[in-house]
């Protein structure tokens, strides 16, 4: 009576493969190995489909969903039926051989041949079957590689590998398999091959796919030390360096900027940004390229400053390599804290739970630290470059430069000169309301300040720095 081989430990059953006997023999082994690769695909799809992942996956997801079906309902239980299928078959096949060997009369013995020969015959199907089945794993494999859960391409190569390797196994198993059989079964052997031939090509194919993905993972990791080998220059230049010129730091800020460009598609699996200001992501930053953790939070505690209780908007640990940004202020303070914090990143050393105020905060400061200084510069830099700044106000105030006149007055507001300049106050007034308007000259577009995700106070102190306001 035939065991189950399912029903046995891992270490029996390899006990088993390994003990010099047919049964179970590498019809069962290709078997396994695509059974493996049926687990893994459903594991990768499972993770692909929880409540962390599905949102970023919603597009291939129902593909997804219906190959893990045929996985479950389909493949793998046939697999599993031909695991122990081959084992009993092919025994068939080599009790006749024994017995053939075994008997002297000659008659008897052609008679065990003609039998062993028409047991292979049924012997060979199973590994055809399970060599289509393997070719069905692969091209599920191919797909989940490339749009499955990013994070588990190791088991998806793992399964794609695995299914090859049992379509290869297979191929191997007929062929050797088809050498038993001579003129007689010409016609049998010639529609056997066409078979294999089929399945020898869908196998070269796969191959080169498999091999595409590995180098495919070999060129992430490849981009990966050039961007980190680049940044790590920036940061040798900058840190730890009290006494830096402005100009200074805009220039690595920009050197910082086009590495974040010209390796965007390594940066961004998704949704790739489309212009550079898209790029200027200081989350991204952080956690893609300095491997910080990086958290927006409500469970940032007040510190006191000057006996006045001045509400905290970020804190960095370079120790533990931690950014927390804090919830409790708007979306363009918050982007700008957490550029603030990226400036420390770049430029200060070892700083150990820093705790930052919000730009508007920090204002009301009688002295600042340089270091604070120097990352309000790196920042405002990062997430407002120059040119970027200066062609978006152009466009919007159709001038290299606002200056308060009849002309000017009436297109923003139609108003008079004096009017403006008494609601403005000062060139600081007149910077925030350029930074913040959303109409001029008759068009309405979206403001400085937003078009870049800042405040309107950093916007209208970039302009100032630029000059383009004049009061």
């Amino acid at each position: 009576m035939d065991i189950p081989l399912l029903g046995i430990t891992i270490k029996k059953l390899l006990e088993k493969i390994g003990a010099g006997n047919h049964k179970p023999g590498s019809g069962s082994a290709a078997a396994l190995q695509a059974m493996v690769s049926s687990k893994l695909l459903a594991t990768v799809i499972d993770i692909t489909n929880d409540d962390d992942h599905r949102q970023f996956y919603l597009e291939s997801l129902p593909t997804l969903l219906l190959m893990d079906k045929a996985i479950r309902e389909r493949i793998f239980p046939r697999l599993c039926e031909l695991f122990q299928l081959d084992s009993t078959q092919f025994d068939k096949t080599i009790t006749l051989r024994k017995a053939r060997n075994k008997e002297k009369n000659p008659i008897k013995k052609n008679q065990f041949s003609q039998d062993a020969l028409k047991e292979l015959k049924v012997s060979i199907e199973i590994p055809i079957e399970i060599a289509k089945l393997s070719i069905e794993l692969s091209r599920i494999s191919e797909f989940v590689f490339d749009n499955a859960f990013q994070s588990a391409r190791g088991d998806s190569q793992v399964a794609l590998n695995g299914s090859i390797s049992a379509l290869g196994g297979c191929i191997s198993i007929i062929d050797l398999n088809l050498l038993s059989y001579g003129i007689n079964d010409l016609s049998y052997t010639q529609k056997i091959n066409q078979e294999v031939d089929r399945l020898k090509s869908e196998y070269n194919r796969l191959n080169k796919i498999s091999t595409s993905k590995i180098d495919s993972l070999s060129t992430e990791v490849n981009s990966n030390i050039e961007i980190q080998s680049k940044v790590n220059k920036l940061l040798s230049n900058l840190k730890g360096k009290k006494k830096v010129l402005d100009s200074d730091i805009e220039k690595y800020v920009i050197e910082f900027q086009e590495i974040l460009w010209v390796h965007k598609d390594d940066i961004w699996k998704k949704n790739k940004p489309e212009n550079l200001i898209e790029v200027l992501n200081p989350k991204i930053a952080f956690k893609k390229i300095l491997g910080y953790d990086f958290y927006e939070t409500s469970q940032i505690p007040k510190d006191k400053e000057n006996r006045e209780e001045l509400e905290l908007a970020g804190i960095i640990d370079q120790t533990k390599r931690l950014v927390l940004i804090s919830n409790d202020f708007p979306n363009a303070t918050k982007n700008f804290t957490a550029a603030h914090e990226l400036g420390h990143a770049f430029m200060h050393n070892n700083l150990v739970m820093h705790r930052d105020m919000s730009l508007e905060s920090s204002s009301k400061l009688t002295r600042r630290d340089y270091k604070e200084i120097q990352a309000d510069k790196f920042a405002s830099f990062f997430l407002m470059p120059k040119e970027q700044v200066i062609n978006s106000f152009k466009n919007k105030f159709l001038t290299n430069q606002f200056i308060i006149n009849e002309d000017s007055t009436f297109l923003l507001n139609g108003g008079s000169p004096s009017i403006l300049r008494s609601e403005c106050k000062n060139i600081r007034g007149l910077s925030r309301k350029l930074a913040s308007v959303e109409f001029y000259a008759s068009k309405p577009f979206t403001s400085l300040a937003d078009t870049f995700n800042v405040s309107k106070e950093a916007m209208a102190i970039r302009l100032e720095e630029l000059n383009l306001v004049h009061f």
